[in-house]
């Protein structure tokens, strides 16, 4: 049995114009090309790390459908070295429940989608947090160049 509570002191939330909602994309994509700038910057130089953003993913969220605009194309993040898949970024969505946008995190051959990227919907600033099966009851983990070399060391 499921249960639908309504808090009648929230007004509810309105929709983005067309406008704001194609600003809102364009932020998206800037957003995620500086997250893959900070990556790449972050990858040891010299131990052979290939780094792939060609191509581009098709989206067209529920928010562009609502308001009729058209879908858009997004970069996805490959790392490889000697010809293996280590990590890969793919962006999901902008428009996820409580965040300003979701990225899937897949570490090496693993393809299961138990990690993510999130900007939360009411930070300041870029900071990403980093979730997985471990931490999703507490706020996720800071997203940093720690983190990112620990994912590195996993695959090997």
């Amino acid at each position: 049995m499921a249960y639908l509570y309504i808090d009648d002191d929230e007004p509810e939330k309105p929709l983005p114009s067309r406008e704001e909602a194609e600003a809102e994309i364009a932020e998206w994509k800037r957003r995620i090309d500086a997250l893959y700038d900070e990556v790449v910057g972050w990858l040891p130089p010299g131990e052979g790390y290939e780094v792939d953003r060609s191509r581009l993913l098709p989206r067209h969220e529920n928010m562009q459908k609502i308001l009729e605009l058209p879908g858009y194309e997004i970069p996805l993040l490959r790392i490889r070295r000697d010809g293996r898949d280590i990590l890969m970024f793919q962006p999901d969505a902008r428009w996820v429940l409580f965040t300003r946008g979701r990225v899937n995190l897949y570490v090496g051959n693993i393809r299961a989608g138990d990690r993510l990227l999130a900007k939360e919907a009411d930070a300041e600033g870029p900071e990403w947090k980093y979730w997985t099966d471990d931490n999703w009851q507490r706020s996720g983990d800071p997203w940093d160049r720690a983190k990112l070399l620990s994912l590195l060391r996993e695959v090997g």
